[in-house]
């Protein structure tokens, strides 16, 4: 790395690790709070709920972490191009929150296992409203990390604010996703209207030929974006299916843990994903880097994790303890798997173009995931989503290795 790139690197890196450290902290703090307030059982309902989301939220976001930031690194200087690209991406956004708000509006009518907790479904259902304004996408492609995580927290501190003022029964378990989708639609839309003006952004709709257009050329991409990012929520999902609300919030407690100890990954990705689209001799030193990060990771998490819990949660059952303990012992490789899969997957197929590849890996893993997660989760509950949820990433990170090896051979 010369000078400057390494300067960019320092300071985003740092910035965001210290910016998402304070953010983490907010929503780590804010999970015994809530099971206090609401119970185990009533947070377990929430949880389930926002499993279900997460599924419309990643759809909603197309695989714009990957296609669009790619295209906006690569023409920064080009102010045709970026505005061209962000109403491309706009526009896509808008056809598909109305489509899948629809869908979501339906789903709650026609399921009776939703129906009956109606309420809380339909306040959820407002985070899409506030993931149509997210720009997180442009503000990595423009590599203003810095700015995108002290957006995340502003919706974050208001988030946590609004659920010390608002959430203090257990029947108020369904106000949770309300509460966080205020957060994010005020911040959205007045982050929204401050890039307009900033960049000096047009905002035109394009037709709905180019939209479907951009859906078929990037269908790659959102299969590389979705699919991954759902992982976890898949198995949250799987278990909520055939277990009870109090096995969904150990499940959901311990993928929190160990996705906080995936964050330095996740955030070192987002770094270095725009600087290799432009320039390749930065992928060695950042999967040295990575994978270092990964295995001391998941090493403290592993060893640490006995500590951490009985310092963090607070139980009336002991056995709860023991159980979270075992989940994310179980999950504690995962950090340097991650590091794998962007390392040779994100960092190495991707940036190749081999977006195609990149999809067929995610699409087999995520399947052979399921399949074997709706076998080992009926007869083993959260412990069996646990081990679904580790071979499936072991499968991903070994294939995105294997592949990479092959194509660069």
């Amino acid at each position: 790395m010369n000078k400057k790139t390494l300067y960019q690197f320092s300071e985003n890196t740092i910035s965001l690790v210290a910016i998402k450290a304070i953010d983490l902290g907010l929503t780590l703090w804010l999970i015994p709070f809530l099971i206090v307030k609401v119970g185990i059982e009533n947070y377990g309902i929430y949880a389930f709920a926002m499993a279900l989301m997460v599924f419309f939220v990643n759809i909603l976001n197309y695989g714009f972490s990957l296609s669009a930031v790619r295209e906006i690194a690569k023409n920064k200087g080009d102010l045709l191009k970026i505005n061209q690209l962000f109403n491309e991406v706009i526009s896509v956004k808008v056809v598909l929150f109305i489509v899948e708000y629809m869908l979501f509006i339906g789903l709650i009518w026609i399921v009776p296992k939703f129906w009956e907790h109606k309420t809380i479904y339909f306040f959820t259902s407002f985070m899409l409203v506030g993931e149509l304004f997210s720009l997180r996408w442009f503000f990595l492609g423009m590599e203003k990390m810095k700015f995108a995580a002290f957006v995340n927290l502003g919706r974050t501190i208001l988030y946590v604010g609004l659920v010390l003022f608002f959430v203090n029964t257990t029947s108020d378990y369904k106000y949770i996703p309300l509460l966080e989708a205020i957060g994010i639609i005020l911040v959205g839309i007045i982050t929204f209207i401050w890039a307009l003006k900033r960049y000096r952004l047009t905002l035109k709709f394009t037709s709905l030929k180019e939209v479907f257009m951009y859906l078929k050329l990037n269908f790659s991409s959102f299969i590389n974006s979705f699919l991954p990012s759902t992982f976890g929520t898949v198995i949250v999902f799987l278990v909520g299916i055939f277990g009870l609300p109090q096995h969904v919030s150990l499940m959901h407690i311990g993928l929190k843990i160990t996705n906080a100890f995936s964050t330095i990954n996740a955030i070192l990705t987002k770094v270095f994903y725009p600087m290799i689209n432009r320039t390749k001799k930065i992928i060695p030193p950042s999967r040295i880097l990575l994978l270092f990060m990964g295995a001391f990771l998941s090493l403290l998490l592993f060893f640490g994790s006995d500590y951490l819990i009985t310092h963090w949660l607070t139980f009336e059952n002991r056995e709860d303890y023991r159980e979270i303990v075992i989940i994310v012992k179980i999950l504690s490789p995962i950090p340097f798997l991650m590091a794998v899969i962007s390392s040779y997957g994100i960092h190495g197929l991707l940036t190749y173009y081999k977006d195609v590849l990149y999809s067929k890996i995610t699409s087999i893993t995520i399947v052979l995931t399921v399949v074997l997660g709706c076998f080992l989760i009926p007869n083993y509950s959260f412990f069996g989503g646990a081990i679904t949820l580790l071979m499936g990433r072991l499968v991903y990170a070994g294939w995105s290795y294997i592949a990479f090896n092959k194509i660069k051979s």
